[in-house]
């Protein structure tokens, strides 16, 4: 068994600098007499670190599928205008899987991930809800598929201006990140404004730049997959900013302990 790197003053497990985990502690009082005779309270603090997997995995393949659905769609790859009936259910699963992984990714004190995934894996769940009213009725198909629809217009605003935030914070990250999310800021502005003054080649734009956002989307997941199963990179990540000088892999493997390690 591999040793663990302990802090030698508090015997606190030290984790790696990239570990995804969650931490939580709880404090115990003992009684001790100094040199004087006097006795004086003492607090001992016991850290508690649960490794998780590498939650953004997930998220991004997640993503990347949705993503694909809808942008193919909107740059009339296939499908008509009755398609919402049949894709709603694959995405609002998959906006669910985003919404968990935004979740773990609190935990994995990510927050990179835990607002790309939570902006988009709610995004995702609230546009199969409309295509259940669709279905139901409520609206027609025909302002779903790229007329006029101001209020969807405004969901497609709110995501760019998310992305484009994402865009600056992704510079401490990796170059797949900036790529991803300069691709759908871009794509959500088109594709908002498609739906603001029902401009149909806009929308079809749009569509391919979300399509491409998606692409970069599977491939940062593929290469944290590979290098988490591999235990080293196997696809460049082209890493950027702290990421590039602190790390030397994106996904740590743990210290390989029962309970500790990866898998089951």
């Amino acid at each position: 068994m591999s040793s663990i790197p302990m802090d030698a003053a508090t015997n606190i497990v030290i984790p790696p600098s990239n570990a995804p985990v969650y931490v939580t502690s709880q404090e115990t009082s003992t009684t001790v007499t100094n040199s004087q005779g006097q006795s004086l309270n003492a607090i001992h603090t016991t850290v508690y670190v649960t490794p998780i997997a590498a939650p953004s995995i997930l998220g991004l393949f997640a993503f990347a599928f949705s993503t694909v659905i809808v942008g193919t769609r909107y740059a009339h790859w296939w499908g008509i205008s009755q398609s919402p009936l049949v894709f709603w259910p694959i995405i609002m699963m998959l906006g669910i899987a985003q919404g968990l992984t935004a979740l773990w990714a609190f935990k994995a004190r990510d927050n990179l991930a835990t607002v790309f995934h939570g902006a988009w894996g709610a995004f995702w769940i609230a546009y199969a809800i409309l295509a259940i009213y669709f279905t139901r009725g409520i609206l027609s198909f025909v302002a779903f598929d790229g007329n006029e629809f101001d209020s969807f217009g405004m969901y497609w605003i709110t995501l760019c201006a998310v992305s484009c935030v994402m865009i600056a914070a992704s510079f401490a990250e990796s170059l797949i990140w900036v790529l991803m999310n300069i691709a759908m800021a871009a794509g959500s502005l088109l594709i908002a404004i498609a739906y603001f003054g029902g401009h149909y080649r806009v929308l079809k734009a749009g569509g391919w730049l979300i399509f491409f956002g998606a692409c970069f989307a599977f491939y940062q997941a593929t290469a944290w997959l590979l290098e988490y199963q591999y235990g080293r990179p196997i696809l460049p990540s082209f890493r950027l900013g702290r990421r590039r000088l602190a790390e030397t892999g994106l996904i740590n493997r743990g210290f390989g302990e029962p309970g500790v390690k990866k898998g089951q």
